[in-house]
């Protein structure tokens, strides 16, 4: 292949005509003449007891079709990409976990009066200690988010002998670093349009998905229906970065579609899709590394904390696979972590590009930084003397057989930076 045949050269984008054009049909764009307008009442606390739901004034409103709770649907099943733990409609009795929860799901001839209803049903609440800390959460005695235990999910990692790595350690080093909640911020909110057959029960949904067959899948479940009364149309997608494998207008639309027979939308404001959709996860990441006077590394031990929010989406996977990148494309013999992800009454956080990586990358090439300081050698030097190569094992155990260029991409990336800026890396510095 010729060497940077893509970077810096344009590249054709087989859907950019219709996009540049108007012709790109998004959900928000799907009409149906005789279509109704979906809004969704949110929880009015993060984390609170709902002890009664009116609808009285909202269901008077002139073009209200219809306002559906969870008494409506009492056979609901909780939804979510690996746990299912995410309620569809919370009802009397039930418990908010963040501001995203829906309370009720108002159906009317326009999104004007629609969002006006929204603002006349009053919930009643009895609130909870909120919990935005995961190390509160992580507490003895905290207030259980979940019932369960507001500790999701504990991973582990281990390779070597870690206390024999930093016994041969000559330098040691130990941080900690802290990331922070982060949205995808897809320039297509959350929407999609449903309509209802009645004759053959299937539901017909055109609205953006990551993972369509497990999106299908969810929603059958959470609705107890069978696969194939579920049909998913994916329009353009409109940016998703990870957010959109997350449900999010699609159980909402099938029961306003279910109970009107009619065809509905639904489309969220931009404040509504920062508050009910999931963000990058931010990770709590604790750092201490070894090495020789040489700069060789023999030792890595992590502690993350990963603050999953309400509900689980990506969060067991997530901060799982950041542990495992923990030392980066270095070799370290010794290797020992330990991950915990954390319920927590802040929006849940879910995928992001990097999956949990991005975050670790922060942790690990600030720790080469500053121990290269500390050795008083280049950084380039450090990362090329401990850079895998083929052969090299990952802290997890895979031994890497090929496509391992990571030496080559450091040695190409310094060669561009003094090329392009005429100065070399120390003055760069």
């Amino acid at each position: 292949m010729k060497p940077n045949k893509y970077i810096g050269e344009n590249v054709f984008k087989v859907d950019a005509k219709d996009k540049v054009v108007g012709n790109a049909i998004y959900p928000d764009d799907i009409y149906f003449e005789d279509m109704l307008y979906v809004k969704i009442k949110r929880a009015p606390h993060p984390h609170a007891y709902i002890q009664k739901i009116d609808t009285n004034k909202a269901e008077s409103l002139s073009g209200v079709v219809k306002i559906i709770t969870a008494k409506d649907f009492p056979n609901l099943k909780k939804f979510g990409l690996i746990i299912k733990d995410q309620p569809v409609l919370v009802g009397i009795g039930e418990k908010t976990r963040f501001m995203g929860d829906a309370i009720a799901i108002v159906v009317a001839k326009s999104k004007e009066v629609a969002t006006q209803a929204i603002n006349l049903i009053n919930v009643e609440i009895k609130e909870l200690e909120v919990i935005t800390d995961p190390f509160r959460a992580m507490q003895e005695g905290a207030p259980k988010i979940h019932e369960k235990g507001n500790i999701l999910v504990t991973h582990y990692l281990d390779k070597g002998d870690i206390k024999k790595g930093f016994e041969e350690s000559e330098v040691i080093i130990e941080r900690e670093y802290k990331t922070q909640h982060v949205d995808q911020l897809p320039l297509q909110v959350e929407s999609g349009v449903a309509t209802y057959d009645e004759k053959t029960g299937v539901i017909t949904i055109w609205a953006a998905t990551q993972w369509l067959h497990d999106t299908q899948a969810d929603i059958a479940q959470a609705l107890n229906l069978p696969k194939e009364k579920i049909r998913i149309i994916q329009p353009i997608i409109g940016g998703a970065f990870g957010r959109k494998e997350d449900i999010s207008v699609h159980i909402h639309l099938a029961l306003a579609a279910i109970s009107t027979k009619h065809p509905v939308k639904l489309t969220y404001t931009r404040e509504e899709s920062m508050i009910a959709q999931s963000k990058r996860h931010p990770l709590y990441i604790k750092a201490k590394t070894g090495a020789t006077k040489n700069g060789i590394l023999k030792a890595w031990q992590v502690e993350v904390v990963g603050d999953t929010g309400a509900y689980a989406s990506s969060g067991p996977a997530v901060v799982h696979k950041g542990m495992y990148h923990c030392t980066g494309p270095y070799n370290v013999p010794n290797v020992k972590g330990v991950s915990y992800a954390v319920y927590t009454n802040n929006t849940y956080a879910g995928a992001m590009r990097g999956f949990g990586t991005t975050q670790m990358a922060f942790a690990y090439e600030s720790q080469m930084n500053i121990l290269a300081e500390k050795l008083k050698m280049s950084p380039i030097e450090l990362r090329l003397k401990n850079a895998y190569t083929v052969g090299s094992t990952t802290p997890n155990g895979q031994k890497l057989t090929q496509s391992v260029n990571v030496i080559k991409t450091i040695e190409e990336a310094v060669k561009l930076a003094i090329g392009k800026e005429g100065v070399n890396y120390e003055e760069k510095r």
